[in-house]
C-alpha cells in the first residue's frame, strides 16, 4: 500500500478534496447500492468533480467523530489488543483507484490487522448483536483489499451504551466483487 497524504492536520475540505480522486470505503455500499444516504450517481457526480462532495456534518456524523477516541479505548480494554490510529489516507498498491481511511491498526504478531470503530443508534443493537451491517462488511473488506490485511476487528457503542465488537476475516471472494 502507498500513503497518500497525512491526514493529521489536513483541514476537512483538503480531506474531501483527497477523497475524489479514489473509491474509499464508504463508498462501496454506495456503489453496491444498499446505502440509502446517497445514489450511485450522486457519488459519481462528486468523484468526477461535477458537484462538491455532500459531507454536511448531522448529529450522527458529529457524535461518531467524537465518540471514535471512546471506542478505541473501550475495545482496547475489553480486548487487550493494542489500537494505534493510523493518520494517513492509503492507496491499494494492486489497484490504485482504491483508498483507504483507517480508524486504527492492530499488531498482532508482527502482522497487521484493521480497528474500525462506529456508533449506531439503539435501533439497530438486534443487528450488531448478531452481525456487522452489510454495508460495513463492504467497507472493511474494501480495507483489508487495499492495506492486504487479514482481519479487522470493528466495534460499536450502540445506543449510547450497548458495546459489540467483531472479528471479520478477508474474503478473497467478496473482495474480487468489490475490486470488480
Amino acid at each position: 500500500m502507498n500513503t497518500i497524504v497525512n491526514t493529521k492536520n489536513l483541514t476537512k475540505e483538503e480531506w474531501l478534496k483527497y477523497r475524489t480522486q479514489g473509491i474509499g470505503g464508504s463508498d462501496v455500499s454506495v456503489i453496491a447500492g444498499i446505502n440509502p444516504f446517497k445514489s450511485v450517481y450522486t457519488l459519481w457526480l462528486e468523484k468526477t468533480g461535477q458537484i462538491e462532495p455532500d459531507e454536511t456534518e448531522n448529529n450522527y456524523t458529529h457524535f461518531g467523530t467524537l465518540l471514535e477516541p471512546v471506542i478505541r479505548k473501550e475495545f482496547i480494554k475489553r480486548t487487550g489488543l493494542k489500537v494505534r490510529q493510523k493518520c494517513m489516507l492509503l492507496q491499494s498498491e494492486e489497484y490504485p483507484f482504491m483508498y483507504a481511511n483507517l480508524d486504527g491498526v492492530i499488531n498482532e504478531g508482527g502482522e497487521m490487522a484493521i480497528f474500525e470503530a462506529k456508533t449506531a443508534s439503539e435501533y439497530k443493537q438486534d443487528v450488531w448483536e448478531k452481525e456487522v451491517p452489510a454495508a460495513y462488511i463492504l467497507q472493511i473488506q474494501h480495507y483489508m483489499a487495499v492495506t492486504e490485511a487479514k482481519r479487522t476487528y470493528i466495534a460499536a457503542l450502540v445506543g449510547g451504551n450497548k458495546f459489540y465488537w467483531h472479528e471479520v476475516k478477508r474474503d478473497e471472494e467478496m473482495i474480487e466483487k468489490i475490486v470488480a
